[in-house]
């Protein structure tokens, strides 16, 4: 890696702008392209996920590299997907051409996960990024559906709202389908805001960083089968369970599955608990 690499001149607003007028582009709202260049912060971020040497990192959406060039300089092996091609094209010449970066050019949602796979080759991963608001909850429902056997751990800059819907507890209004997946299949910790002046350009919405942990031992049941149960129960959330699941199985099975989970087929989905998800899931498996 290079001395100074272009990347650690980009620390200001002034410095980014010109920067990207270089490349004849201007941050892309439809892509969620808010930089942060916050060193400091970014190391924090990367310590909280325990990014350590010899660590495998799928980077989402790198964008100018920032995090990747603390990633890369804590010895840790990267494989950064950024959909934009005039930034995955110009990354690694950004951050002194590092010997433990791979890019890809793609979008995270259209991957193929052999790419992934062909990479990692059988080691686990951690899956870091900024992501882009607009596709946050695919993001996350393709991390628990398709790749939950290839991660250990993530660590995710989202918008607020969307980290306190992942660690809300039943009852809450926030409380629903991604609460359910992230809380039966790893463990979510929300660790700190990140302020909007902090970006480049400032969104209008507080950021904030949750890691999730994988699980030493996985549910028996798939993430697609409770993704897709949470879907029917959520349907409408103002009715009970039995109407819910009643639309999908009929009434006297939709019955039939909720006795034999031990639960009211009068309550709604957003009081049920994920262990009782799980358990509706496995009667339904049955």
């Amino acid at each position: 890696m290079t001395d100074k690499p272009l990347i650690d001149t980009l620390t200001s607003a002034g410095s980014i702008f010109a920067y990207l007028q270089s490349l004849e582009m201007s941050p892309t709202q439809s892509l969620g392209q808010n930089f942060l260049p916050d060193r400091p912060l970014l190391e924090a971020l990367a310590a909280s996920t325990d990014v350590t040497e010899g660590s495998a990192i799928i980077e989402i959406g790198p964008g100018l590299g920032h995090l990747t060039r603390v990633l890369c300089k804590r010895g840790s092996k990267i494989l950064a997907i950024e959909k934009d091609r005039r930034l995955a094209d110009t990354l690694g010449e950004r951050i002194g051409e590092p010997e433990n970066l791979t890019v890809v050019n793609g979008d995270i949602l259209e991957v193929e996960t052999q790419v992934i796979e062909d990479w990692r080759e059988g080691k686990k991963c951690l899956v870091i990024g900024n992501l882009p608001y607009y596709c946050s909850s695919q993001i996350l429902i393709r991390l628990y559906e398709e790749w939950l056997p290839i991660w250990e751990r993530c660590g995710f800059l989202l918008q607020e709202e969307v980290v306190d819907r992942l660690v809300a507890k039943p009852g809450s209004k926030t409380y629903g389908r991604l609460s359910v997946l992230t809380q039966l299949y790893s463990r979510p910790r929300k660790t700190r805001k990140v302020p909007p002046h902090l970006f480049v350009p400032k969104p209008e919405v507080t950021s904030a960083w949750i890691v999730l942990e994988s699980l030493e031992e996985l549910p028996s049941i798939p993430a697609p089968q409770i993704a897709h149960l949470t879907g029917i129960c959520f349907g409408e959330r103002r009715k009970t369970l039995l109407n819910n699941l009643g639309r999908e199985f009929g009434k006297e099975r939709a019955q039939e599955i909720a006795s034999g989970a031990d639960i009211d087929d009068g309550r709604r989905a957003e009081s049920l608990s994920p262990e009782e998800f799980y358990r509706l899931a496995r009667q339904i498996d049955s």
